[in-house]
């Protein structure tokens, strides 16, 4: 009965750990939703509104997944290195040459959807307020970036890995993020399931060659500014309020990405092919960082 909770190495099995992180998650999650709802605070807002964004990830995810992960780290006697958070060097080098990957990735993107005829600028949007719009774009994305990856690939990710293996471990928490994708967001398609469940695998390699979140979390960050702002594409139906330019994306949605946006576009596929075959190339392989084996 001992060995259905507590592995080999004597460390309670990573499925109960996961579990007793989720729980800890989920109900300071809901903790926070009954008291912005008491303090009518939980209204609605436009899905692209960046203040929405930052307030939703701040509050709503990284509060509950980072006391979650604080708890279990002290319970496990482990460092928030351990789960891959960069403790230094947060917006480091690393951070800065992940996000020049992640703007050539969507740049590449969107310049194959022009050259299918499926993009084009057609005038500018700003006219006041530039500065003001450009930083509240730059720190929404950069949240979007930073809370995703603590949320999806930090102690999830290093835990399961425990119990499974890192690459299982990878396919099936990319497979729920795509999932997350499809079932939680407007208008969604398989194509953005595929698109976000394979960029999510990606981010998984990154960590197994550079053993931190930092390059994944620029990586995101500069491809939704990059998707959102600069490119002023759709997401989820709706363009950004503040975007840079005024765009039209004329053709089929396999073309265009359609309502969903460029990373739904079938063009995704091929630079995401480009981006692991990249990748591959650039970053020798590491032994794949795990904290222990659980043994049967």
């Amino acid at each position: 009965m001992r060995g259905a909770f507590i592995c080999a190495a004597g460390q309670l099995r990573a499925g109960w750990r996961l579990l007793i992180w989720f729980l800890i998650a989920a109900g300071i999650q809901t903790l926070i939703g009954i008291v912005a709802d008491w303090l009518h605070l939980s209204e609605e807002g436009a899905f692209l509104d960046p203040k929405h964004l930052m307030l939703g990830d701040w509050v709503a995810t990284f509060v509950p997944v980072m006391i979650a992960t604080l708890v279990m780290m002290k319970i496990e006697r482990r460092t928030l290195g351990d789960y891959y958070i960069p403790l230094r060097g947060l917006l480091g080098r690393s951070f800065w040459i992940g996000a020049l990957w992640g703007i050539a990735a969507v740049s590449l993107l969107v310049g194959l959807i022009a050259m299918a005829g499926g993009y084009r600028i057609v005038g500018r949007v700003l006219h006041e307020h530039v500065a003001y719009w450009v930083v509240m774009w730059l720190a929404a994305t950069a949240t979007i970036g930073i809370v995703e990856e603590v949320a999806f690939r930090s102690y999830m990710l290093r835990t399961l890995a425990d119990g499974i293996g890192f690459w299982p471990a990878a396919f099936l928490l990319a497979f729920l993020f795509g999932a997350l994708h499809y079932f939680s967001k407007p208008h969604e398609r398989w194509e953005d399931f595929a698109s976000t469940g394979l960029l999510a695998l990606f981010m998984s390699l990154t960590i197994a060659r550079t053993g931190s979140l930092a390059w994944a979390m620029g990586w995101h960050f500069a491809f939704d500014w990059g998707a959102i702002w600069l490119w002023s594409g759709r997401n989820a139906g709706e363009y950004a309020p503040g975007r840079l330019v005024e765009t039209a994306w004329p053709g089929s949605d396999r073309v265009t990405g359609g309502l969903l946006g460029p990373e739904a576009s079938w063009f995704a596929f091929v630079v995401i092919a480009v981006l692991f075959g990249g990748f591959h190339l650039t970053y020798s392989r590491k032994p794949v960082p795990t904290m222990s084996a659980e043994g049967t």
